[in-house]
């Protein structure tokens, strides 16, 4: 178990956090498809987190993979 610099437990983090982090994950994703420069490896880390994310939700991939490719509002 990892520990804090104040030498506490790090606490697991809940369904909220972990759903707002995987909408978050996947706008960055949306941004980074339409920049200009080239960002392949921070899509890939992107894409590698939202996919775990979506794992932990209890998401199938096929759901997730629509997540990612549908626009977000």
């Amino acid at each position: 178990m990892r520990r804090h610099t104040q030498n506490r437990p790090e606490k697991p983090r809940s369904v909220q956090e972990i759903s707002a982090r995987y909408r978050q994950a996947i706008k960055q994703y949306q941004v980074l498809m339409h920049a200009e420069i080239d960002n392949r490896e921070q899509r890939v880390m992107l894409y590698s987190e939202i996919k775990t994310l979506g794992w932990c939700l209890g998401r199938d991939e096929h759901k997730v993979v629509k997540d990612i490719n549908t626009p977000q509002p």
